[in-house]
């Protein structure tokens, strides 16, 4: 293609040079050869020879001269367009190259870079300037200096499509990245173009991504046992009104009762009330059915709920400490449902602490303020220095189900109802904990704002 149109060009100036040449010559013979043949005759009379040379070589001259200016002008205007043209493309790639969302760099057939956009020198953190001469595979670290990871292979074309490596920049710090390759020929010399992509952004909607499929799979599974909750708890409502109404009956007769048994009559009504209750509570897996909210003081809360287990604590050689915010602000909510909650995480905390064979047992609560840009909420956290949980098992302990201590009675149910009843006042649960080293479960809940006069 390059060759063709090399020979237009050759043959549009040959035709060019004949036009000019016979548009000149008509031009001379029509205006100028006359007069100028008299002023030649008049100025060398009697001389023919002196006459004929000079009308013949001014002749030639002026021709050839005006043909080789019209000519020579034409194409310099040419070469002035096609150089302006060259130098607006130019700055029009060199503007892409320059501004490109992406790191690029330009190396040699060896892998030395040429020259590198300023986005690619944000990325490894050096200069563009600084990355002119290296090596490719030494302006790019691998993180953790592993030493294959197809780099070289990718700068080969080895390697096709995204290579997605970790690399470590100039400052210590460690980026996710992804680089891609591919060839670029200018006379006749390979070179390769190589895009780097910051992966980082990408990274974290993958995460955020994940972690709401997670959320998505736990809501599917709590409304999975919500529908089986609901089904128990519509067999255990009816043998439970049955006792409650006949100690009820017993109760409506006091002549017939002692104190004592009296007194046995009320915990029964007592404790069946707040069984009742508590199958309400599993009967909202299954449907959302209205919660009585109010305002819960948190503080009162956790120690109404640490007083049923602190002898047992206490007995078990636990050392326990609470940590108590006294301006903890109040949140919407419904007491008893919160009060399950830290029921919950105490007796989780209590096994825990219990299968430790240790002299040293700590358990924490405590309970503090804080606010977001926006909103405030209430932090609470529980700590053991119990046995910990495994690594492989910290992504299923709010399974509905799921437990560790099957032999031992456990049902796999507390940490998952305790995940929906926070999940449904807007509130998130956390975990950490390290295997033999302890465990931290943290609750943050919105809190109601105070108005202040």
């Amino acid at each position: 293609m390059k060759g063709r149109g090399n020979l237009r060009l050759i043959f549009f100036f040959v035709a060019l040079t004949i036009v000019t040449t016979w548009v000149v010559i008509f031009c001379w013979e029509r205006a100028l050869r006359k007069p100028f043949y008299r002023w030649v005759e008049v100025h060398y009379p009697d001389q023919p020879t002196t006459q004929y040379n000079i009308q013949q070589r001014v002749e030639h001259f002026f021709i050839s001269t005006t043909v080789d200016i019209i000519v020579v002008t034409l194409l310099l205007r040419l070469v002035d367009r096609q150089q302006k043209r060259i130098r607006r493309t130019e700055q029009r790639y060199r503007a892409i190259f320059e501004h490109a969302t992406d790191g690029m760099a330009i190396t040699t057939a060896d892998h030395h870079i040429l020259d590198a956009n300023p986005k690619f020198g944000e990325l490894v953190q050096c200069s563009p300037d600084e990355l002119i001469g290296k090596g490719m595979l030494e302006a790019i670290k691998v993180a953790g200096g592993a030493q294959f990871c197809g780099l070289d292979l990718l700068l080969d074309g080895a390697i096709l499509g995204e290579l997605d490596l970790t690399i470590q920049t100039a400052s210590g710090n460690e980026s996710p990245v992804s680089l891609t390759s591919g060839f670029v020929f200018m006379d006749d010399e390979r070179l390769i173009l190589m895009i780097m992509r910051d992966r980082s952004e990408r990274s974290r909607l993958e995460r955020d991504k994940e972690i709401m499929q997670r959320q998505l799979y736990q809501t599917s599974k709590l409304a999975s046992i919500g529908e089986l909750s609901a089904g128990v708890a519509h067999e255990i409502n009816n043998p439970l009104n049955c006792i409650i109404n006949f100690a009820q009956l017993l109760k409506d007769d006091p002549a017939s009762l002692d104190l004592n048994s009296l007194k046995m009559v009320d915990s029964i009504i007592d404790e069946g009330s707040r069984i009742a209750k508590i199958v309400r509570n599993l009967l909202t897996f299954a449907r959302r059915d209205p919660i009585e909210t109010d305002r819960v003081n948190v503080a009162e809360t956790i120690t109404n709920s640490m007083s049923l287990f602190g002898r047992q604590l206490e007995m078990d050689g636990v050392k326990v400490e609470t940590d108590l915010d006294p301006d903890l602000p109040p949140i919407l909510g419904d007491a008893a449902r919160l009060r399950q909650v830290i029921v919950n995480m105490i007796s989780n905390a209590r096994r825990a602490l219990w299968e430790k064979d240790s002299d040293h047992k700590l358990f924490k609560i405590s309970a503090k303020a804080a606010n977001t840009k926006r909103d405030p909420y209430v932090k609470i956290e529980f700590y053991d220095n119990g046995v910990g949980i495994r690594a492989e098992d910290i992504d299923k302990v709010f399974d509905p189900f799921f437990t560790t201590r099957r032999d031992s009675g456990g049902t796999g149910l507390g940490l998952s109802i305790t995940f929906g009843i926070i999940h449904e006042y807007g509130g998130t649960v956390l975990v950490s904990s390290e295997e033999g080293k302890g465990t931290v479960f943290t609750i943050e809940i919105p809190s109601i704002r105070e108005m202040h006069d």
